[in-house]
């Protein structure tokens, strides 16, 4: 059996699935192209990382009926070409949001229900229903707005204009990112990230990850940083494993070099999908200037080969610091001193140079500021 391609957009925007995760199911559905064969929607959802009703709509959205080959038998299966086009189809007859005239009005009074009365996105929809401010045949759900403020279609409104900033409210003991986190996620995706950072032609692209002791031993943890063309490497101790220990771990580097090195030196950095990277707002936005100071990326969820730069040395750094070390009673002279090793040891990948060495030929960098971000 064949499977037909059909020429379609990437990724079809106000949809929970993009094209490659359509086609990743479909791999798990059938147990194809070396994916075990997994059809409970339970499973997949803990897979993708979707709610198990998410992943249901969406099989029930691409089963299509198989002909096998000649012989007079068929099977019902999910088919990823089919799903998406089919989404694309749909979010085309919602009407996606336009720049235009067509909807200036309604964009208008939807900023202005949510600056001036702070309304949340439920109650801008009810407002609008109830004026009868959408055209004939449109309407929109909560998620489709959310995705309209996150993508900046509304003007002069973020997700921090919202009542609770964008917090959804999740039940106790739940470890689930929240709403806003996922969207975050999704608009960054390592597929928006330039291809020429794969190839490693331009200094300044890092991957980063947290490592931790054990469950049950203590909350510190480590911040592992490394930049892909030079292989240097940035390690910082956390107090946790927590959204604002890392964003203030970033602010640190950011304070050592100013501003506008920072941004130099840190072009983009690859982060997974980890609850401790959820704060992308503060982890994108200079504490000198609110701007932006560094392009955020999230690799697909287990898929750690695309940070396989950053687990290699992660396996490096066990080497000094074994898988159950409790990081509390690991001081941070012991920190550096494993850093400092790490870059200045010569490497076969870089011709016999030390990361260190490339990275301050990259960027032109005095030994004294090589030593005030090695210090952060």
């Amino acid at each position: 059996m064949g499977r037909k391609q059909l020429i379609v957009q990437r990724h079809c925007k106000g949809s929970h699935f993009t094209w490659s995760e359509r086609l990743m199911l479909q791999y798990y559905y059938c147990g194809r192209n070396g994916y075990a064969k997994e059809r409970s929607p339970t499973v997949l959802a803990a897979i993708f990382q979707k709610h198990p009703k998410t992943i249901s709509r969406e099989l029930k959205r691409g089963m299509i009926e198989h002909v096998l080959e000649e012989l007079p038998f068929f099977r019902i299966e999910y088919n990823a070409d089919h799903a998406h086009f089919d989404a694309i189809e749909k979010m085309k007859a919602k009407g996606p949001l336009a720049k235009s005239a067509k909807h200036w009005d309604l964009v208008n009074r939807i900023s202005e229900l949510i600056k001036k009365k702070h309304y949340s996105p439920y109650a801008v929809i009810e407002t609008l229903k109830a004026e009868g401010s959408f055209a004939e045949g449109m309407t929109i759900c909560e998620k489709t707005l959310y995705n309209w403020i996150e993508a900046g279609d509304i003007p002069d409104v973020t997700i921090k204009d919202l009542p609770r900033k964008g917090r959804m409210k999740s039940k106790k003991g739940s470890r689930k990112l929240r709403r806003h986190s996922r969207v975050n996620f999704a608009s960054r995706s390592i597929e928006n990230r330039p291809k020429d950072v794969l190839k490693r032609l331009e200094a300044g692209h890092w991957e980063a990850d947290t490592l931790y002791s054990t469950k049950r031993s203590s909350k510190e943890a480590l911040l592992t940083l490394v930049e892909r063309k030079s292989r240097t490497q940035l390690i910082l101790k956390l107090a946790n494993r927590k959204a604002l220990s890392v964003t203030e771990a970033l602010d640190k580097i950011e304070k050592q070099l100013g501003p506008l090195l920072f941004s130099t030196i840190f072009k983009s950095i690859t982060f997974d999908n980890g609850s401790e990277f959820s704060d992308v707002v503060g982890l994108e936005s200079s504490i000198f200037t609110k701007t932006k100071r560094t392009e955020l990326y999230f690799a697909h969820p287990y898929c750690s080969s695309e940070r396989a730069t950053n687990e290699n040395h992660n396996g490096i750094i066990r080497r000094f610091l074994p898988k159950g070390t409790n990081f509390a009673l690991v001081k941070k002279k012991r920190v550096k001193e494993i850093q400092q090793w790490m870059n200045n040891y010569p490497r076969k990948i870089l011709s016999g140079f030390t990361p260190i060495q490339i990275f301050k030929k990259e960027f032109g960098l005095t030994e004294r500021l090589i030593k005030l971000m090695e210090a952060a």
